[in-house]
């Protein structure tokens, strides 16, 4: 059974392609594609988002905080999901843009709301919207753009108080409490600890919710992969994930875009030995074929089947050419460097 979900108003990225289509959900998953709209986006309306986020980054400073140009309402209503719940607290990804996730926190003890890194507005009001909820906190993981371009939208609508890294606090719009490495903060009563994690920029923090079993790492781990170097270094990229390497491997790992597929064609190449890997690959390929999203994934896969995470590994090591006594920073740069020619 499909329950069908109708675009009741000319869109404004596909400028009204979608009028008419229907976007399949599958009844019982609560869960739509979040790319519907890809093979229809206009380049001139979103300008320097393409299909692939991460590979556009490269001249960031000159387009930080670009206007983000909203699609249907209807349809971002229904393509916001549920991506898990404990006793502790609820957890909706929002897709945005064409691949990216915000991620929209509900803390039962209290109510209180969050959404993390949210691109776009628009997507993130709708699901507020289908729960009639308000929105307290917005939680930025960096600068760039797509992770903070509904910040002042969402702020000028619910009053919404701007948490993100000390770091970069003149380059996050709208920005109330700056946080960095060794603070603590709390999400009604759940309490939120912060890594500073540069590498993809060079002010990203993590956010972890260790008594939730949820991280946000925004562009600093991905399933599958890690983020470019836009304004770090390989050592310092390596020394960023170090830190999160204790994280229980139940964690949930909700990162900030829809890479996985991609990242698991590289990894499958690179690693091709590993039995969990291809499984994983396998599993993440029928998902995609369905239009389903990938992520969050557990800390625990990403141990068992990340590249980024496994420099150490002797087998890896020995089927690149990497020498077994260099040091993991080096072995790490050299996964990053097959990935970025890959």
């Amino acid at each position: 059974m499909e329950l069908q979900v109708h675009s009741v108003a000319p869109c404004k990225v596909c400028r009204g392609a979608c009028l008419g289509s229907t976007h399949a959900l599958t009844a019982g998953s609560a869960v739509a594609s979040p790319l519907h709209h890809a093979p229809n986006i206009s380049k001139r309306l979103v300008g320097r988002h393409q299909q692939n986020t991460e590979r556009r980054f490269s001249n960031f400073s000159q387009t930080r905080h670009r206007p983000l140009q909203s699609r249907c309402l209807a349809t971002q209503a229904a393509a916001a999901s549920l991506a898990f719940e404990n006793s502790k607290v609820e957890v909706q990804r929002v897709p945005c843009l064409t691949d990216n996730y915000s991620w929209l926190l509900i803390e039962k003890a209290s109510g209180k709301t969050a959404i993390v890194d949210p691109a776009e507005a628009q997507p993130v009001i709708a699901a507020l919207h289908a729960r009639d909820a308000k929105l307290d906190f917005i939680l930025n993981t960096h600068h760039h753009w797509d992770h903070v371009g509904g910040n002042e939208e969402l702020k000028a609508k619910y009053g919404a108080q701007i948490v993100g890294p000390k770091a970069d606090e003149k380059r996050i719009p709208g920005i109330d409490v700056a946080l960095s490495e060794g603070r603590t903060w709390k999400l009604g009563d759940l309490g939120m600890h912060v890594f500073d994690t540069p590498g993809h920029t060079r002010g990203h923090i993590t956010l972890w919710f260790p008594d939730a079993d949820v991280m946000f790492p925004g562009d600093t781990l991905f399933a599958l992969g890690c983020g470019r170097l836009f304004e770090g270094t390989a050592p310092q990229m390596w020394q960023s994930l170090k830190k999160l390497l204790h994280i229980p491997a139940a964690t949930h790992v909700c990162c900030g875009h829809e890479y996985t597929q991609s990242n698991a064609k590289f990894a499958a190449h690179f690693d091709p030995t590993n039995e969990a890997l291809q499984a994983r690959k396998s599993s993440i390929d029928s998902l995609r074929s369905q239009g389903l999203p990938t992520v969050p994934s557990t800390f625990g896969e990403e141990l068992e089947t990340n590249p980024f995470l496994r420099p150490h590994d002797a087998a890896l090591r020995k089927a690149h050419g990497i020498a077994p006594d260099s040091s993991d920073e080096a072995a790490f740069a050299a996964i990053r460097k097959a990935k970025d020619s890959f």
